[in-house]
Parts: structure tokens; sequence; C-alpha cells
């Protein structure tokens, strides 16, 4: 397991995530979300180069209500499928 812990818990926007977590899985304690529930900022309560590694460390939100984001470009593997096809 590859899984990283932040040394302080902060709030951050997505911006500042995806700067300070390059081509990371994070798990995120959410604060606030857009209309479309897009994350706009919160907590990175882990992060991780491996999506399994987030998942399987899911248990330890502690009942926050988190997201998970990948902050580097989609890998073509996880390429988007139109709803419209």
């Amino acid at each position: 397991m590859t899984i990283s812990i932040p040394l302080i818990s902060e709030i951050l926007t997505m911006e500042e995530i995806k700067e300070r977590y390059p081509q990371q899985w994070t798990l995120i304690a959410h604060t606030e979300r857009d209309e479309y529930l897009n994350v706009i900022r919160g907590e990175v309560l882990a992060y991780s180069p491996e999506r399994d590694d987030i998942y399987d460390y899911l248990p330890n939100r502690n009942g926050k209500a988190v997201a998970i984001e990948y902050t580097g470009p989609i890998p073509e593997m996880f390429g988007y499928l139109s709803p419209f096809l």
C-alpha cells in the first residue's frame, strides 16, 4: 500500500489540491461543492498514486462525507462515455 496522509489538516480549494498533490488519487472530506456536486474545497484525508489504495482507505473516513478525485490528466482507460450516445 502506498497511501500517504497529509501532515497538516487544512481546507484547500480544488485548485490548491491539484497543485499540492499532482497526479494523485485523493480522498477529500468536502466542505463545499457546486450545483453539479463537484468539489470546490475540502480537506485531503489521504492520497496515493494508486486508486485502489484510496478505496481501501475509505473505512478510515470517520463518517465524513468524502469524494475521490484524481488530480492529473484522466487516463485513457477511464475514458468518458457520453450519456447521449
